[in-house]
């Protein structure tokens, strides 16, 4: 399932079938297709079963794609790519190509990991925030694109870990909103700072004092 926050209360709302055909262990939030409503990825299965019990292996794992309002939908895996016959595990998610679309990586229980990368997104915006000292990549800012009506997007967060064992790019890619004219930061210990967006960039690096834009 899926808990959404309303504020003072979390609505329950079931994941789609394909979610519950094997246990899931890494799990990552991402906007992977850049329509500016946040996916998840899942990675699946597990094999350490009683003898006389039949493996949980009927994940391929999964890409659960976004409404925008709480829902997901499966996105089957020869649309996909995503293809996982093993025991998925840790899973994390990046721009590791540095191409500006989200990647996914996947861990395996005894074999290889699997690394899936992005063609199909247009390319995002990649931010980078320099944080204070002993702190350099901004563990525990969330970001944000805000609008010219002053509405924001959906918030990332820079985190040291997530899911399974696993720790996601602290590099994210935002979509390219065209109605975003700023880039809102709450830094680790309450500092909010926004700053206009620079045109025709390809990255983004935030510092609490301003932003500077690289093709």
């Amino acid at each position: 399932m899926v808990l959404l926050n309303r504020g003072d209360h979390f609505v329950l709302e079931a994941l789609p079938r394909e979610a519950q055909f094997a246990p899931i262990f890494g799990v990552a939030v991402a906007d992977f297709d850049h329509d500016g409503c946040e996916d998840a990825v899942v990675a699946q299965n597990f094999f350490g079963v009683a003898p006389m019990t039949s493996r949980h292996d009927a994940g391929l794992g999964l890409w659960l794609r976004g409404d925008g309002r709480g829902g997901f939908e499966a996105v089957s895996p020869s649309a996909s790519g995503i293809r996982v016959y093993g025991e998925g595990r840790g899973l994390a998610v990046g721009d590791f190509d540095q191409d500006g679309r989200t990647d996914v990586a996947v861990g395996q229980n005894a074999q290889v990991t699997r690394l899936f990368r992005n063609v199909g997104a247009k390319p995002g915006l990649r931010v980078r925030l320099e944080g204070p000292p002993g702190n350099p990549t901004a563990v525990g800012a969330s970001i944000r694109l805000v609008a010219a009506d002053g509405t924001g997007g959906p918030a990332r967060e820079v985190r040291a870990g997530g899911g399974y064992w696993s720790q996601d790019s602290s590099i994210p890619v935002l979509p390219r909103d065209p109605a975003a004219r700023a880039i809102a930061v709450r830094w680790p210990g309450g500092q909010e700072t926004e700053f206009a967006l620079p045109s025709n960039v390809a990255s983004l690096v935030v510092t609490p004092r301003g932003v500077r834009g690289l093709k």
